[in-house]
């Protein structure tokens, strides 16, 4: 062990200043500008959906239309997201670059600006006709690549521009949902991978100023109103742990739906426009059933928290939504599935309640709805902190965390158990481990405990001779991508687990 005494001064001054100092004011700036980003992509939403109606919300607006207008408008508005794809693909002419989760996990930490904005662009088309797709995935999107551009300005090594660009998309999730700390496991969780502390203060600075600006500037209080949520109780726990069993069955489910569909739809229909067009086609004629199918879901979230539903009409809204967000993830639109993923399991809470709950629990609405929405989530991102946690800030409903944490926890272990890949495991090109749970490494032998004695001494002289800036940082951070002589190609996109290497052991954990 040396001590700082036995260093160069200059050597020993450097080691006492903390790098991570310096991130925090950025990252606090950071916030402002991915929650302006966020708000913006708001505003332009706004303005789109004012050309065809009064409403602030999609269901509102399709409630408000004849019936032949639920099929036109978005038709219309999916067919013009189809041709800003088709258009950007042509003019652009190169590969799209990778999203904020790769530019993070295994990427530099730089951001194309244009694809990023012709996707946001189409996104928004699409979105503001009805289509039932996630709209906040392009709102944390753009503000990434926000982050991106003060990263490159900064002229910060690769290292640091990813934790900027992971900054960024923390201050865009807590800005998107006004939930400061779920968008920041949702960065730790499922892009980092674990809980690495160093890193989480500036993401918790990040995503704390997000949700500041937000609320002080933009729009005040929780994003879903509801009732008080009352205590919980043991009975409670019971049927808690039923939905989250139910759910850890459901979400695999949905995944896969989700994933063999998009395949043959694009192999049917390889042009873009006609694509988007023909999904667009059938959530209006599903829309004209229930207006509810209309939108990322936010309208029917509210509603499930305080109107009253019978339970055929619960089973008829989430066949019609389950349907409508099917075609659109098949047709490729750009956007998220996580707030339709939160009316689905809206749905399915309440779905439980009216049907198998146990003797002596709660009977409250608002409950099982938070409790169905986070533990299906927890299905499909296996991040059952993040998605409990997320319930709570999105209401402030602190009771509701005593059942969504069990059921989130039941719905993960299980989900990840049929099915080891989560929803963002394609975009972080992570091995099959769920993100957030660490892999076992192999059992070691002594032939293996005896090379690794032998190899020390020369990883110890190697580490003693590295540059220590990035010393603050976490693996997933601070190493760059492994060269194509090391086996590992950079374009296939290694997780957590396959970037991390033992001294002579080679990588931990499936590509």
């Amino acid at each position: 062990m040396f001590s700082s005494s036995s260093l160069p001064s200059d050597v020993a001054g450097r080691r006492r200043f903390d790098p991570m100092v310096a991130m925090l004011p950025l990252a606090a700036l950071l916030g402002v500008l991915g929650a302006c980003t966020v708000q913006g992509f708001r505003w332009a939403l706004d303005a789109l959906m004012g050309l065809y109606s009064s409403q602030h919300h999609l269901v509102a607006a399709a409630a408000a239309l004849a019936p032949w207008q639920r099929v036109l408008v978005p038709c219309v508005a999916a067919t013009a997201a189809g041709l800003v794809v088709w258009a950007g693909q042509r003019l652009l002419r190169g590969a799209p670059g990778p999203a904020y989760m790769e530019a993070v996990r295994v990427g530099d930490g730089r951001l194309p600006v244009a694809p990023n904005v012709v996707r946001a662009g189409a996104s928004l088309l699409a979105v503001s006709g009805g289509i039932t797709i996630g709209r906040e995935g392009s709102m944390i999107q753009l503000a990434a690549v926000m982050a991106s551009l003060v990263g490159r300005l900064s002229r910060m090594d690769e290292a640091h521009r990813r934790l900027i660009v992971a900054c960024g998309a923390a201050a865009g999730f807590a800005a998107a949902y006004h939930a400061p700390i779920a968008g920041t496991l949702f960065v730790a969780e499922i892009i980092l991978g674990g809980l690495h502390l160093r890193v989480m203060a500036a993401l918790l600075v990040a995503a704390m100023m997000g949700e500041l600006t937000t609320q002080t500037l933009f729009a005040a209080g929780p994003l879903y109103l509801t009732r008080a949520v009352p205590p919980i109780n043991f009975a409670d726990l019971v049927d808690a742990c039923l939905l989250g069993v139910l759910a850890g069955l459901v979400g695999p489910a949905f995944l896969w739906l989700l994933e063999r569909t998009r395949q043959g739809f694009e192999r049917r229909v390889p042009w873009v426009p006609l694509r988007f067009g023909l999904a667009g086609l059938v959530i209006g004629g599903l829309s004209v059933i229930r207006p509810e199918v209309w939108g990322n879901g936010f309208s029917t979230v509210q509603a499930f928290l305080t109107d009253p539903w019978t339970l055929s009409a619960l089973v008829l809204v989430t066949a019609l939504r389950l349907m409508a967000v099917t075609v659109a993830s098949a047709a490729g639109v750009p956007g998220g599935v996580l707030t339709p993923t939160l009316a689905l399991g809206g749905a399915l809470g309440l779905m439980v309640a009216q049907g198998v709950q146990v003797p002596g629990g709660h009977a409250d609405q608002a409950l099982w709805a938070l409790a169905g929405m986070s533990s299906l989530l927890a299905a499909i991102t296996h991040a059952p902190a993040m998605s409990a946690l997320m319930v709570f800030e999105s209401t402030r409903s602190y009771n509701v965390v005593l059942a969504a944490m069990p059921a989130c926890v039941l719905a993960s272990v299980l989900s990840s158990m049929l099915r080891p890949r989560s929803v963002y495991s394609k975009a972080l090109g992570a091995p099959v481990a769920p993100a957030g749970w660490a892999a076992l490494p192999p059992p070691e032998t002594r032939a293996d405990r005896e090379e690794d004695g032998k190899s020390g001494h020369e990883a110890a002289a190697a580490t003693a001779a590295a540059p220590q800036g990035d010393e603050d940082l976490p693996p997933v951070v601070a190493e760059s991508a492994a060269p194509e002589d090391a086996g590992v190609s950079p374009s296939a996109g290694a997780g957590a687990g396959a970037a991390v290497r033992t001294a002579g052991r080679g990588p931990q954990g499936g590509q």
